[in-house]
């Protein structure tokens, strides 16, 4: 958890500074609201189901063809009937994400980009709840239709990996 709350104060401040520069060539700061479908894969797909979830990002212009992003993810993995030293129960999990990533603009509509950060992932087991840390990379591509946004990704975080669809609104 300290190493989240690290990337969340690392993630305000730099917004901040890009906010505060008065004399700086002007860039476009975006605000965008996503919602998330995931689908589990390795080790966790063994523990719970697919996942939903909500994102909120900024994103700065840097260049025409360069975006950096950052913001911050929650997503709940639905119920999956689990059996674990005899014992049987719906797992579910949920995961709280700080990420920071890029993304370069191939085509007006097409985009490629990598983002990284941490993952808090609570997994509700039989015989207990499991709290965990994971650093995560992601790859992902996309497309933008005007403020809309439809990117596809890969996250790969040790055991917790998962591949899902992020629709975004950009303001």
């Amino acid at each position: 958890m300290k190493h989240l709350s690290l990337i969340l104060i690392l993630i305000i401040l730099t917004s901040v500074s890009a906010f505060s520069q008065d004399d700086a060539p002007e860039m476009p700061v975006s605000f965008g609201l996503g919602a998330n479908l995931t689908f589990p894969l390795a080790e966790l797909k063994d523990q719970v189901a697919t996942g939903y979830g909500l994102t909120a990002f900024l994103k700065l212009s840097v260049l025409p063809i360069v975006d950096l992003t950052g913001g911050v993810e929650y997503l709940y993995f639905t119920g999956k009937e689990v059996t674990l030293n005899n014992l049987t129960t719906d797992a579910t999990g949920t995961a709280l994400g700080f990420i920071v990533g890029g993304r370069l603009n191939l085509l007006p509509i097409v985009y490629v980009g990598l983002e990284t950060g941490a993952y808090g992932f609570t997994k509700k087991l039989p015989g207990g709840d499991v709290e965990i840390t994971r650093g995560f990379l992601a790859p992902m591509g996309g497309l933008k239709l005007g403020p809309f946004d439809l990117g596809l990704r890969y996250v790969s975080a040790g055991d917790d990996t998962f591949w899902g669809l992020r629709g975004m609104i950009w303001f």
